[in-house]
């Protein structure tokens, strides 16, 4: 199986069972966009390395526990002087409303010395994404070191775009994010987040310097486009219980059978499914599947699964 190496903030998040105002109940999940694609890449049965910073703090030993356990290698600081970041999740009238507590957190101070740990772990494909340049400025220069080092590497880079608004603006993001996109192999986004990017037309994407350019649509599934095709490939309906987490399942998904030697359509198919599984289960990454799950559902699709 390919190594994977992956890079960004994961927090802890503290989900209420109500609004804020009326919470009885809280539970606690760990939290990042990184860490799910790490997470469901182990349960898929990849070698894969999840590099950050962390408060030297419970949050933090929480974190590395959990993707330890999911089977991820952990590379991460203790930091004593910056804390682990957290989020309180509650429902909201139409979604989640989410309250980030991450200024001043372990993982912003991460910077180009991360480049020096894609290096030492010689990985074959890289996946970032673009909440750790929306960190400040130093996450920033830990992004453009890392893809830099990944290219010196001939590793695959697989980019998601994955906007935050809390974080910073659409102007913001797509000033920092154009230059990167120019050097990945895939880039992921919806069709709003590439056009930040200065254009949503995925063949002039394409032009500046991806192989691929995998658009998601949501509900309608996504689309493929390379130099020499493009073509949509629907999703089947789902009850959907949490979208937390679908778009890093989606990623998880294609890297995926894009290491497992797919073709294109088959990688889009698995990277529906994956986002189809995340959220029809409560958090960030529990509702992803084992290997045997998945293939499961891929050779004769039901309900109830191998476990």
């Amino acid at each position: 199986m390919g190594r994977i190496w992956t890079m960004g903030e994961t927090m802890v998040s503290l989900r209420a069972d109500a609004s804020v105002a009326m919470a009885t109940r809280w539970t606690t999940h760990v939290a990042g966009a990184e860490s799910n694609v790490a997470i469901g890449l182990a349960r898929l049965g990849h070698e894969v390395t999840w590099a950050s910073r962390l408060g030297d703090d419970a949050f933090g030993d929480l974190i590395r526990r959990e993707l330890r356990a999911e089977g991820v290698r952990v590379e991460a600081a203790a930091d004593n002087r910056r804390r682990t970041g957290f989020m309180f999740l509650s429902p909201a009238s139409f979604g989640w409303a989410a309250d980030y507590h991450r200024a001043l957190s372990a993982a912003s101070a991460m910077g180009p010395e991360m480049a020096d740990l894609v290096r030492a772990s010689t990985p074959e494909l890289v996946v970032l994404s673009g909440i750790t340049p929306a960190l400040g400025d130093r996450p920033a220069e830990a992004t453009r070191a890392v893809l830099a080092a990944a290219k010196e590497l001939d590793a695959t880079v697989v980019f998601d775009v994955n906007f935050r608004g809390k974080l910073w603006t659409a102007e913001q993001a797509g000033q920092a994010l154009a230059p990167l996109s120019a050097d990945v192999d895939v880039l992921v986004g919806s069709p709003e987040e590439l056009a930040m990017l200065g254009t949503a037309d995925e063949s002039a994407l394409i032009e500046r310097g991806p192989a691929e350019v995998l658009t998601k649509l949501g509900a309608q599934g996504a689309r493929y486009t390379s130099a020499t095709e493009s073509f949509e490939v629907p999703t089947k309906p789902a009850t959907v219980v949490d979208a937390v987490g679908a778009g890093d399942a989606f990623v998880a998904g294609y890297v995926a059978g894009l290491l497992d030697g797919l073709p294109p359509a088959e990688r889009m198919a698995r990277a529906n499914l994956m986002g189809r599984a995340a959220v029809t289960h409560r958090g960030d990454f529990e509702g992803l599947p084992t290997i045997k799950q998945l293939r499961a559902q891929e050779l004769a699709p039901q309900d109830d699964v191998a476990r």
